[in-house]
């Protein structure tokens, strides 16, 4: 019945129906009967062997470019331009018969690239955060929710998160102010703490509200995480609060991070995965390793190199994702323009036959142009050691060579500190860049909260 009216009544009405009638249903009832039908499914056949799974993976390949072509203009101008059409998907690797796509095609031509058989009070406009210089929005529907919800609670299930369990997010979903940082959300038992507004300033509040609250788990973008893991170390508060796990995701995580965020929180355990809002690929990590697995049953994952190849195991390519559970806008040979570190297929420690990702390395255009062009990845693991005293970095470049690099300094920070990371960063990078130290109050976040590491305003093809 809860399915049902979710999926007949309009987006605009379904926030007030949730704070007035789903917290007084229970919690295993207010999920929905299909959001428990796939997470048990997923608890069956993540074990199933590799033959199985592709056999799965064939069907549903088939099914939805099938129903791309049928249902949406776009992808049905697009394949018949390649001359290509959905009975020819016999095997997986026939999936290279079909053009890609990217986020300029489909915001260009949302609409055609949209299913007709969706009626419009069904869908559900998104958007991403524009991290890529792309602002981009597409449609979901009720579909996107509860299979979102099934994969990511069982991702979470395999370091002992529980559905209910009592945590704090700290993300970009709320907003607040510094006056009013936080907001308890009794559907979900949810503190939601603005990451907006976490500061040395208003450190000791955050602290004080999450004693009281006292929640099992810290659901965090890593970059606030690890600045309220940086706050904690300055203030001598290792163990003041505790969580069982601090669950990561949105953005790359680094290994400094993971370093600081340890030291802050020795007790708790740090479990990170690999996704984005078009809901193309999700991969979080093994529990038993910092791996990670390519969901299956979510889509179809191809690692490709230049070439549009596949790589082989432990070189990077870019990740292209194929979605099978995107109806509203349906995303088929998705370019994420994201890069990752191929590990092979099946997991020695869980046994699961998965496709696995050794390290994300993080966006394509993530890059330095230098004064000849030569695109440079930014590292950031490079500059962890000449931090010590900034709180928070972000490099900017709009001209090629040209770099300035943002501070929000410690109390403890010197002329000395200036000297060193000014010498530091002409090591790493060399003589074709130039870069200018600028010392800052704060490096404004994202729409979502998050923070840049880099500000770039060069084309991401800017050295081709």
């Amino acid at each position: 019945m809860l399915d049902l009216i979710r999926s007949i009544m309009p987006y605009r009405l379904r926030a007030p129906l949730r704070r007035v009638i789903y917290s007084r249903i229970p919690l295993k009832i207010r999920m929905g009967a299909k959001y428990w039908q796939l997470k048990s499914f997923l608890q069956e056949a993540q074990w199933w062997d590799r033959e199985r799974i592709e056999a799965w993976q064939l069907e549903k390949l088939k099914s939805i470019v099938q129903y791309a072509y049928e249902n949406t203009p776009g992808y049905r101008a697009l394949y018949q331009e390649a001359g290509v059409k959905p009975d020819d998907i016999v095997t997986l690797a026939d999936v290279r018969l079909l053009p890609f796509t990217t986020r300029e095609l489909l915001r260009d031509n949302l609409d055609d690239f949209t299913a007709r058989n969706i009626p419009r009070w069904r869908r559900r406009y998104v958007t991403t955060g524009g991290s890529t210089g792309i602002p981009f929005g597409f449609f979901h529907t009720t579909t996107n929710t509860w299979m979102e919800n099934a994969f990511m609670h069982s991702g979470w299930e395999r370091v002992g998160w529980t559905l209910g369990d009592s945590t704090v997010v700290l993300r970009g979903k709320y907003v607040g102010t510094e006056d009013k940082f936080w907001e308890f959300d009794t559907v979900t038992n949810e503190l939601h703490m603005s990451s907006y507004c976490l500061t040395n300033h208003t450190y000791p509040q955050y602290i004080s509200k999450i004693e009281k609250v006292q929640p099992k788990h810290l659901h965090a973008y890593p970059s606030a995480v690890s600045l309220l893991a940086d706050l904690i170390l300055d203030n001598n508060d290792v163990n003041k609060i505790k969580f069982d796990t601090v669950l990561l995701g949105s953005e790359n995580v680094y290994e400094w991070q993971i370093n600081t965020i340890k030291a802050a929180l020795p007790s708790s355990r740090q479990f990170d995965w690999y996704g984005h809002t078009e809901q193309a690929i999700l991969a979080p990590w093994c529990e038993y390793s910092a791996e990670y697995h390519i969901w299956p049953f979510y889509g179809l994952t191809e690692v490709l190199n230049s070439e549009n190849m596949p790589v082989d195991k432990d070189d990077t390519g870019e990740l292209v994702g194929t979605s099978f559970w995107n109806f509203g806008t349906p995303f088929i040979r998705y370019r994420t323009e994201d890069l990752a570190q191929y590990g092979g297929c099946g997991c020695p420690h869980c046994r699961r036959q998965f496709m696995l990702l050794s390290t994300i390395i993080g966006r394509i255009h993530h890059s330095l142009v230098s004064k000849s062009g030569r695109m440079i990845p930014l590292v950031t693991d490079w500059y962890v050691d000449f931090f010590s005293n900034v709180r928070q970095f972000q490099f900017y470049q709009d001209t090629p060579g040209e770099i300035k690099l943002r501070l929000v300094c410690k109390d403890s920070y010197s002329d000395n500190d200036t000297q060193k990371i000014r010498q530091q960063v002409h090591e790493k990078l060399g003589d074709e860049f130039h870069c200018e130290i600028e010392l800052v109050d704060e490096i404004p976040r994202t729409q979502r909260g998050k923070q840049q590491f880099l500000e770039q305003k060069l084309s991401s093809r800017a050295g081709a």
